[in-house]
């Protein structure tokens, strides 16, 4: 008889392991597999970052350097590598389209897709109007025709290209927070059913899960990092998702709630769905959404203020047409000031026309820096190297393209009381 239930102890003992090993297993199994699948997604949408912002930082620069040589020079697209040792422009698109077809396969996104195929028909065209370039110069054509053509054509696609990889990333860089959410929905579906089973297995799978986590999220994490200390551009866009990792891992809900919101309604604008041209109420939703998430950043030493009235802001303005001129106040402006400053944008009706003002009670500017700051913006000099003014030249030659040489910037600075900045725009409502 002791023998018996002995047996029976054994055998419960057995059963009852194998009750617990078994769920113990599949939820493990469960848990492995999704995280799995989680890494796997991860690591490509990161992969795929890291190759476009390679295109987004060095592409623009490298195109524009080796066209304006081959110009400057009157060298052909095939001398340029034995006279001024630059790659071949057609190796540097070939390699370019080849980079982002072997993106498709692996972008989550329909609209990432998309900024794909508008990559490379803009490719297409660039290497249509490097070839004419190219023939002109062969055929000994006019040096300030092929200016123009450089500057009016390859400039501007490789600008367009630029700004479609980085709507690119934008798209990769949120189905990453998709994949995080979509990890948290299984995550709290297999917590529910681990309260179900008995301690010992909740204690067991949490103590899975954390391990197994960690060595998938850290890794992640530490990708992030070397993006971002690698310089990627847009610096702003990757400054501003450290901050969201940071307030996440810290637990500050409600904060990456407010920067994810202003990032979504800073990108909405960007892209614009397509136009050139958004409501300045647009335009200044979009500064808004900037400044606030800049606000985390310089809490201490920022604040601003936009006193445009309401029956201004139905007027139609160029897309991105503040941005620059904002970020320049703060970047060269406030920051350089000690005990930080204030930026107030404010708008004036002139009849035919509207004043749209900038200003800031930064460092201000010496005559020299204002000079060379004037000169770039009226087009007469271009950027240095470190591309110091390049946004503010950007927007003036874009309002000079589509408003006339009458409308554009006016800077105001003295070192030391600060900058004011005059945006001079037609009056017209938006189409």
């Amino acid at each position: 008889m002791y023998s018996f239930q002995r047996i029976n102890l054994k055998r419960r003992l057995v059963i009852m392991a194998v009750g617990l090993i078994l769920p113990l297993i599949g939820i493990v199994g469960f848990l492995l597999y999704e995280l799995n699948v989680f890494g796997k997604s991860y690591d490509e949408t990161v992969k795929n970052v890291t190759m476009a912002n390679e295109y987004n930082v060095d592409f623009k620069e490298e195109f524009d350097a080796v066209l304006y040589q081959m110009v400057a020079r009157s060298l052909t697209k095939n001398e340029v590598e034995s006279q001024v040792s630059m790659r071949n422009p057609d190796d540097l698109i070939s390699e370019a389209e080849a980079a982002f077809e072997n993106l498709r396969p692996s972008t989550r996104s329909e609209y990432g897709k998309a900024r794909i195929d508008s990559v490379i028909k803009l490719l297409t065209t660039l290497r249509k109007r490097m070839d004419d370039i190219n023939a002109s110069v062969h055929e000994d054509g006019s040096y300030e025709e092929n200016m123009e053509s450089l500057d009016s054509d390859i400039r501007i696609l490789t600008q367009l290209i630029q700004e479609r990889i980085s709507e690119y990333i934008y798209y990769e860089t949120a189905s990453m927070e998709e994949i995080r959410q979509d990890l948290e929905i299984r995550r709290q579906r297999l917590n529910y059913i681990a309260v179900i089973l008995i301690a010992v297995i909740i204690t067991l799978t949490v103590a899975y899960y954390i391990l197994i986590s960690r060595s998938i999220t850290n890794p992640v994490a530490d990708l992030e990092l070397k993006l971002l200390q690698a310089q990627i551009s847009p610096h702003f866009l990757y400054n501003t998702l450290d901050n969201i990792v940071w307030l996440a891992e810290d637990g500050r809900t409600e904060e990456v709630e407010g920067i994810v919101t202003s990032l979504s309604q800073f990108f909405r604008t960007t892209l614009a769905g397509g136009k050139d041209f958004v409501s300045i109420d647009e335009e200044l939703k979009h500064i808004e959404a900037y400044l606030q998430i800049q606000q985390f950043r310089y809490r201490d030493i920022l604040s601003h203020e936009i006193e445009i009235p309401e029956e201004i802001r139905k007027y139609a303005i160029i897309k991105l047409t503040l941005q620059p001129v904002v970020e320049n106040a703060l970047y060269h402006g406030i920051k350089n000031k000690r005990g930080g400053g204030k930026i107030v944008i404010s708008a004036k009706d002139e009849g035919s026309r509207l004043i749209l003002t900038v200003e800031d009670d930064g460092i201000g500017m010496d005559e020299e820096s204002l000079g060379y700051l004037t000169r770039i913006i009226k087009g007469k000099e271009k950027p240095s190297s470190d591309n110091t003014g390049f946004g503010m030249a950007n927007v003036a030659e874009r309002m000079r393209l589509n408003y006339g040489k009458n409308y554009g910037l006016r800077v105001y600075s003295e070192y030391g009381k600060g900058t004011k900045v005059d945006i001079i725009i037609p009056k017209e409502l938006p189409e």
